[in-house]
C-alpha cells in the first residue's frame, strides 16, 4: 500500500512540469484523491496513541502498535515491543516518503501520518479541494498563501509560486485567525506596541506590573497623555490598572517584529513581519507567535511585494529611519488551513495543529467561518 502511494505521488506530480504550478498542485491533489474513491472506512487501521515521543531504545505496548500499523501501510516488520534497529529504518523509510524530517522518532507528526486512513485522507480533500478552486477563481495575478498547519507562506504570480518561505504561527492558545486581507505598506525598523493579550497574559504577575519581563524585553512605559513612566515606580506601588499604559518596544536588533513589518488591512491587529528569534523556522512545530505571521524569507517578500531589488531594502532598513511605505498596489493575501500540501517530490499532511478538522463537523465548517480571532499582535 505504502508503494502504491508512492507511485500515485510521482504519477500526479508529473504534471508540474507542463503546467503552472498553482493549477498543477491542485491536479495533483485531484488525481491523488481519485485513486483514494474506493478506500474503505472498515480498512485495518491501528491508532498509536502514545503521546510521548517514540524511539529506538522504547519499549512497551505502544511500539507493538506502531508495527502493526506500518505492516497495514505494506511494511513487513516482526511483532514486537521493542523500538530496534530495524522498525527504526522502517520509519526513516515511512518518514521520507511522506517528505517529513527523516529522524526515526514517533512524534506528534508522524503520530498524526500513521493514524490518517485513506477513508480519512478521501473526505479531507473533499474538503479542501473546493476551497483551493474558490481561491484560485477570485486571486488576482498576485497573491499570498498563508498555510496555517503547514506553517507555509507561498507568494504566487501568474500561476506560479515565486517565493515559498517556513511561517511562525500563533500558538494553540493565542491562534493566527483565517483572513482574508491586503499587504498594504512595508513598515522599516519598526517599533512595536505591545498588545492588551500580552499585557494581560506576559507582563503583569498576580495583577502587578512583571518589572523583570518589562525591563528584559526593554519596554517603555507611557501614560495616556504619551509621558513617559517609570516602570519600577509602577511596579514598587503595586498598581493593578495596568491597561491604562502603553507598552512600546523601540527599533531594534532585538524589537520582537525584527527589521521589518508587512502592514494588513482589516486584519483585527494580525500582521507579517521579521522576527529576531530566527531558530524557529528551524523547527518542526512552529506555533510559537502571539497570533501574528513571523516570516523567514522576508526580505524576499518585501523586494516582491514592493517591486524593488533585495539591496534597495537593505538600504532602507540599513538608515535605521522607522518610516512606512506604502504598495503601489496592495497584495492579496489568504490565510488557509488546509492538511494536505505538495512538497518537494510528494504529498505531505499536516497535524490539525487548532483542532479544526478533527470531527466531521470541523472538517465541513472550519474554512467557512471567520475562525478563532485573537485581538492580539506579535
Amino acid at each position: 500500500m505504502f508503494a502504491r502511494c508512492l507511485l500515485v505521488f510521482a504519477l500526479c506530480l508529473s504534471v508540474l512540469s507542463v503546467q503552472a504550478v498553482e493549477q498543477a498542485e491542485i491536479s495533483a491533489l485531484e488525481q491523488y484523491a481519485q485513486s483514494l474513491a474506493h478506500a474503505s472506512a472498515d480498512a485495518p487501521a491501528t491508532q498509536v496513541s502514545a503521546q510521548r515521543a517514540l524511539r529506538r531504545g522504547s519499549k512497551g505496548v505502544d511500539v507493538a502498535l506502531v508495527r502493526q500499523r506500518l505492516n497495514e501501510l505494506g511494511f513487513a516488520l516482526a511483532n514486537s515491543t521493542e523500538f530496534d534497529a530495524e522498525l527504526d529504518a522502517t520509519v526513516r523509510e515511512y518518514q521520507l516518503g511522506l517528505q517529513m524530517k527523516e529522524d526515526g522518532i514517533i512524534d506528534k507528526q508522524t503520530r498524526f501520518n500513521l493514524n490518517l486512513t485513506d477513508a480519512r485522507k478521501r473526505e479531507l480533500l473533499q474538503w479542501q479541494l473546493p476551497q483551493m478552486h474558490s481561491l484560485r477563481e477570485q486571486a488576482p495575478a498576485r497573491y499570498v498563501v498563508i498555510n496555517i498547519p503547514a506553517y507555509t507562506l507561498a507568494a504566487y504570480e501568474n500561476g506560479r509560486a515565486v517565493i515559498r518561505s517556513r511561517i511562525v504561527i500563533g500558538k494553540n492558545d493565542r491562534p493566527t485567525p483565517l483572513l482574508r486581507t491586503q499587504i498594504a505598506a512595508i513598515k522599516y525598523n519598526p517599533n512595536w506596541s505591545v498588545p492588551p493579550v500580552v499585557i494581560k497574559n506576559d507582563l503583569t504577575k498576580d495583577g502587578t506590573l512583571n518589572l523583570a519581563k518589562v525591563q528584559k524585553h526593554r519596554l517603555r512605559m507611557l501614560d495616556t497623555e504619551g509621558n513617559e513612566v517609570d516602570p519600577a515606580a509602577v511596579a514598587a506601588a503595586g498598581e493593578t490598572d495596568l491597561g491604562r499604559y502603553r507598552y512600546v518596544q523601540d527599533p531594534g536588533a532585538k524589537n520582537a517584529l525584527g527589521r521589518l513589518k508587512f502592514e494588513l488591512t482589516a486584519s483585527n491587529g494580525i500582521y507579517l513581519h521579521d522576527t529576531p528569534s530566527k531558530g524557529l523556522f528551524g523547527k518542526e512545530n512552529r506555533a510559537a507567535s502571539s497570533g501574528c505571521v513571523r516570516v523567514q524569507e522576508w526580505q524576499a517578500l518585501a523586494s516582491w511585494a514592493l517591486g524593488v531589488s533585495e539591496q534597495q531594502i537593505g538600504r532602507r532598513i540599513a538608515s535605521k529611519k522607522t518610516y512606512t511605505e506604502a504598495l503601489a498596489e496592495p497584495v492579496r493575501v489568504y490565510f488557509v488551513y488546509w492538511p494536505a500540501q505538495i512538497e518537494g517530490e510528494g504529498i505531505r499532511w499536516y497535524d490539525d495543529i487548532y483542532r479544526s478538522y478533527l470531527s466531521p463537523r470541523g472538517v465541513n465548517s472550519a474554512l467557512h467561518t471567520p475562525g478563532p480571532q485573537p485581538t492580539v499582535s506579535e
